[in-house]
């Protein structure tokens, strides 16, 4: 073999292996997640010469798509120039647009694109030097090629495309593969689920309803504070005025702030400890309200209704329940479930979830303006029931057994035949 076939060898050679690595690199590029960029280029010059091609990743995959190009086409010339001296003009042609079709698959695209897709990190660090350094170098001349591109995009009237940012779908599938990976504890992935599923949900939905706040009437001694945490285990208690209208919370009692006393103190004095309620409207997201108590430092706030009146209340421990799961200590009360008396026959208390009857029942219950089973006896009834109304939906039939005052306290639930319980 003389010096020029060699050499159109070694060129071949060297720009199939050029293709390959541009090719890799593209990927790389598109493929490493933006707040990892920013961790690597705190780790040195590599580090930050990647965050540079990313932070312009318009203009560098421009670069490299022209560089490929150019490669590629060099490739197939020189591969054509050498099949037609090994075989002739026709058959070179042909053997050589087969050959180079198969090696830039396989080398050029293929092979290299999923390792990069595989290790986007490590194949980004690695080429990262060597791409800026490619792009300085001939950005000048693929700047001409990406302008005129984008100035047949504005012929066509295309908006520009805008950087989306990272969206909850992009938080919930990572959460996702870092479960399946093992760098995330199924428990912690289903906390992030909750928490895009529970953030914007109204506080309504998780407040302890107006019928079941404890709270003190004046006149209030020490003695009726101690004996109220003592029957609730509460340590604040909303207080309202001597007519007892729940609408007319006067503060918020500490019990602590009497406790700290010595001597009994009578009303007056005890009135005089009263803290200014916190009120949130109840469309307000649970995040929303958390935020607003962690800020103003208060355990709970008084759940308002569109007309002002006080609709429930809500706590601290109800809000990161709700995004977390449910917490409970040994001072609460049995969490409200649903329990078989027959076959395809629920007892439920009114403040079960709604998950918990779909997961006892089989049934699929939409989404709607309740969390609870009584919630949901109440939306779909339309009033205030009474002891044995009952209605159907979704295959089942929901009866009223008993009302604690305008509270659905306990729902009989039966499955018909479009219900079907899980095994």
């Amino acid at each position: 073999m003389d010096t020029y076939h060699l050499t159109l060898w070694v060129i071949f050679s060297l720009c199939l292996l050029a293709s390959g690595f541009l090719s890799g690199s593209e990927t790389a590029l598109t493929a490493v997640a933006r707040e990892r960029v920013q961790q690597l280029a705190a780790t040195g010059r590599r580090g930050r010469r990647l965050e540079g091609l990313v932070d312009d990743l318009e203009g560098s995959i421009g670069t490299i798509l022209v560089a490929n190009n150019f490669v590629n086409i060099l490739a197939t010339s020189v591969a054509t120039a050498l099949a037609i001296q090994l075989v002739g003009e026709t058959w070179g042609t042909i053997l050589s647009t087969v050959v180079m079709t198969i090696l830039v698959l396989v080398i050029g695209e293929v092979t290299p694109k999923t390792l990069a897709a595989r290790y986007p990190e490590r194949y980004g660090m690695t080429v990262a030097v060597a791409v800026w350094g490619l792009a300085v170098a001939i950005r000048p001349i693929a700047g001409v090629f990406i302008g005129l591109g984008q100035g047949i995009l504005r012929l066509l009237r295309l908006p520009a495309r805008k950087d989306a940012g990272v969206t909850p779908a992009d938080v919930r599938a990572l959460a996702v593969l870092g479960e399946r990976g093992g760098e995330i504890e199924p428990g912690e992935r289903e906390i992030i689920e909750r928490l895009f599923q529970k953030a914007d949900q109204p506080v309504r939905d998780v407040m302890t309803p107006r019928v079941d706040i404890m709270s003190l009437t004046l006149p209030v001694t020490s003695s009726d504070v101690r004996e109220a945490v003592a029957r609730t285990a509460h340590s604040r208690f909303p207080v309202v005025g001597e007519e007892g209208n729940p609408d007319s919370i006067l503060g918020i009692l500490y019990a602590k702030d009497v406790l700290s006393h010595t001597e009994e103190l009578d009303s007056h004095r005890i009135s005089g400890l009263l803290r200014t309620p916190y009120y949130a409207p109840e469309s307000a997201s649970v995040m929303r309200v958390l935020e607003d108590l962690r800020v103003r430092r208060i355990g709970f706030s008084i759940v308002t209704d569109e007309h002002g009146g006080v609709d429930g209340l809500v706590t601290i421990k109800d809000l990161v329940g709700e995004l977390v799961g449910e917490l409970q200590d040994e001072y609460d009360p049995r969490v409200p479930t649903i329990l078989p008396i027959g076959r395809q026959v629920w007892l439920a208390d009114g403040r079960t979830p709604i998950d918990e009857l779909e997961e006892a029942t089989g049934a699929e219950i939409e989404d709607g303006p309740y969390s609870t089973v009584a919630g949901l006896f109440l939306s779909l009834f339309g009033n205030i029931p009474a002891e044995g109304d009952s209605i159907g939906y979704e295959g089942l039939r929901l009866t009223v057994l008993t009302m604690d005052r305008r509270r659905v306290s306990r729902i009989r639930v039966d499955a018909t035949e479009r219900a079907r319980p899980p095994a």
